[in-house]
């Protein structure tokens, strides 16, 4: 029995005129599975290049993935053609009396469904079998046909009917001798085309991209919280701020440092991440008293050292960023300065020893500089960093701005602390999970096609996080598999982003896909899970290869001060609260 469009009959049920539904019995009884039916099939189509968009109608659509196509055109009772006066008629059935040609309506009706398929993406540059019938339910035809074009063999009578299979398999064969297929026959590349238009569900889905502009717009710059945190601020001289990813540490730090420099303060606002700090440097542009920059940029810059060669030998490398440029900023501290009034610190959990003591020297008064300090022991990445200063009375931030809800309930999954924090932004979409099948290269491309063609997001709100250093991940080396969707270890307009977990912490995408955490060690795995997974706002999809068990209840937890709880009223949120 061939499948039927629509499955439970023909179209307009008991109305439908009685020679459509005995054609439609016979041509569904005797096809075989592998066959479809299409009755009433409609579109829309041009006639032409650059004409009017007109409807399109047939009466039955047969098509075969591996065979091809005919249009079928049905009619009651029996056909008469005159050739000298050049007219037909129809005799008997439902609406006796001159009709137009039913063999030229049927061509018609096939160009026109022809043209539709081909302007669908998945159309090949050939083109299957195709061709058109008129079926005659009610008659046996005559043996030569009813005219030069319109030949016994492109007639379905009632004898024909009797045995649907051979007779359509000849009308094909026919139109295979007529007109040739172009290109590989058998190519099922056509069928996608057919079925997209004719058989596959529509759903009208809500774009990503509009989700995820409808949510932004409930997320929050300060909350009545992060207030609080301003509030005491102002009138403490220093205070570590201690909070899960997303609470908005780094929006208050901004903040702090801003209203330092309009008290006549020099401010320095430094942080552990090259990228953080190009962001911090921007969102402060406007204000000359605060110098924002990361900390061995800084540490290069005040020593002269911006165009010094880096060692290449890792471990000199390693013992350049770790100790030497520290050494240097302290020595050119002593040399030239001090510079600054004030120190705000980001992502301070991940400071060396020798690293504060270099920041004291570029103090004015390093005993009693005011000083302010944000911080996150769960992102911490560096098991030799120092205790953060004023880390046992810090304030701590316990409401999630940044992350929806769902990413922020797979978060608490890995990371135990935040499982107390409350989440203040919408729920939005589920975390996706992506199995790495057949290769990374095809689930990247399965993921990509659904966010940015689909999805309507645009490929620079789409950050790709790796385990690995960016110029050693597979990622880097599958932008030809990823056409037309580009990869760019910059940040080239109209690309999507490709970046290790370690240079993007502090900052945050709307979509991230968190990838190639395999062959790391459990603990610092998880770990980069979690700081990779807390950079996505809005949507967090997880490759196959960087998923992680949850940790148990009791890991991790960290004693804090909490501060009162955030009221629970959505305001607008600024860029990057982390």
């Amino acid at each position: 029995m061939a499948r039927s469009i629509p499955a439970q009959g023909p179209r307009g049920g008991a109305h439908c005129a009685r020679h459509e539904a005995a054609l439609w019995s016979r041509f569904e009884l005797g096809l075989p599975t592998d066959w479809t039916l299409v009755h009433g099939a409609r579109w829309v189509a041009r006639a032409r290049p650059g004409a009017p968009l007109t409807d399109g109608a047939a009466d039955f659509v047969l098509a075969h993935a591996e065979r091809g196509l005919l249009v079928v055109r049905g009619l009651s009772g029996g056909l008469l053609h005159d050739p000298g006066a050049g007219g037909w008629t129809s005799l008997g059935g439902a609406a006796p009396g001159p009709i137009p040609d039913p063999f030229a309506a049927a061509d018609a009706q096939l160009d026109a469904l022809v043209r539709t398929l081909a302007d669908h993406p998945a159309w090949p540059a050939g083109r299957p079998v195709l061709g058109y019938a008129v079926a005659l339910p009610d008659i046996l035809a005559p043996a030569r046909g009813f005219a030069l074009h319109a030949p016994r063999t492109f007639v379905l009578d009632r004898a024909d009917l009797d045995h649907s299979l051979a007779a359509i398999e000849r009308v094909l064969a026919a139109w295979a001798e007529r007109r040739p297929p172009v290109g590989n026959a058998p190519s099922r590349q056509w069928w996608r085309a057919f079925e997209d238009l004719f058989l596959m569900p529509k759903v009208a889905h809500i774009l990503l991209r509009h989700r995820i502009e409808d949510e932004q717009r409930q997320m929050v710059a300060l909350s009545p919280q992060q207030f609080q945190v301003l509030d005491l601020l102002g009138r403490v001289r220093r205070l570590a701020v201690s909070g899960p990813a997303g609470t908005g540490k780094t929006v208050l730090a901004i903040h702090k440092a801003r209203l330092l420099a309009q008290q006549g303060q020099r401010v320095l606002l430094t942080c552990f991440n090259k990228a953080l700090g190009h962001h911090l440097r921007q969102a402060l542009a406007d204000e000359p008293n605060v110098t924002a920059i990361h900390f061995h940029e800084l540490c290069a810059e005040r020593a002269g050292l911006l165009d010094a060669a880096v060692p290449t030998r890792p471990a000199d490398r390693t013992n350049w960023f770790d100790h030497g440029l520290a050494a240097a900023l302290a020595a050119a501290a002593e040399r030239s300065g001090p510079w600054f009034d004030a120190l705000v610190v980001d992502e301070a959990q991940d400071f060396l020893a020798g690293w504060w003591e270099a920041l004291a020297s570029c103090c004015r008064d390093p005993a009693r500089c005011v000083r302010y300090v944000f911080f996150d022991d769960a992102q911490r990445l560096r098991a030799d960093a120092a205790p953060v200063p004023g880390a046992d009375a810090a304030a701590t931030l316990t409401t999630n701005w940044r992350n929806t809800g769902r990413i922020h309930a797979w978060l608490a999954r890995l990371e135990p602390t935040l499982r107390d924090v409350q989440c203040a932004a919408p729920d939005g979409a589920d975390v996706e999970v992506e199995p790495v099948r057949p290769d990374l290269a095809h689930a990247l491309r399965r993921v990509l096609q659904r966010v940015v063609h689909e999805g309507g997001m645009a490929a620079d709100d789409v950050v790709v996080l790796t385990g690995r250093n960016p110029g050693r991940s597979r990622v880097a080396e599958l932008d030809h598999e990823l056409a037309p969707i580009r990869l760019t270890l910059t940040d080239e307009p109209g690309a999507v982003r490709l970046r290790s977990i370690h240079a993007f912490k502090g900052m945050e995408a709307p979509v991230i896909i968190l990838c190639e955490l395999d062959g790391i060690d459990s603990e610092r795995r998880r770990r980069l899970h979690h700081v990779g997974a807390s950079r996505a706002t809005n949507l967090l999809v997880v490759m196959g290869d960087a998923i992680v068990e949850p940790a148990p209840l009791e890991a991790n937890l960290v004693e804090a001060t909490p501060m009162q709880s955030a009221a629970s009223a959505p305001a607008a949120r600024a860029p990057d609260a982390k």
